[in-house]
């Protein structure tokens, strides 16, 4: 029963990670005056896409990790996918932002890939740990 535990609390850390993260990302995109400078990082790729990407990609990465099972951290993610367009529509009606195609492509490219991540967290992680709860 150790082991059950242990794997709890790794899923409560992980949970701890993707709150204070959900927070800091709302209080950035929607109560803040932060505006990165337009840069361009390569290509077509500013910094401001690329903290987009970045943002979407760490709260993706912990939320598998932080979900008893598999079908509910797919459903996190899915929330995380409506939340990344509903900032960019409300920040229309905030003064000096606007809403972005471009970041809304980077929210999900981050997403994507920080979910594979996060997948792949889980199941080295915490998988291990609940099949020797399960065995014991």
């Amino acid at each position: 029963m150790e082991d059950r535990s242990d794997a709890d609390a790794v899923r409560r850390t992980f949970l701890l990670l993707l709150a204070i993260g959900l927070v800091t990302l709302v209080c950035v995109s929607l109560f803040s005056g932060f505006m990165p400078p337009y840069r361009r990082l390569f290509m077509r790729v500013s910094l401001d896409n690329a903290l987009h990407f970045l943002a979407f990609a760490m709260l993706a990465t912990v939320t598998p990790p932080a979900f008893r099972t598999r079908a509910v951290a797919v459903g996190a993610l899915f929330a995380l996918l409506l939340m990344g367009f509903s900032l960019e529509f409300w920040q229309t009606f905030i003064p000096n932002r606007r809403c972005s195609l471009a970041d809304a492509s980077a929210n999900m490219l981050g997403l994507t890939l920080g979910g594979l991540l996060g997948f792949v967290l889980r199941l080295r992680l915490l998988e291990p740990l609940m099949n020797d709860a399960h065995r014991a």
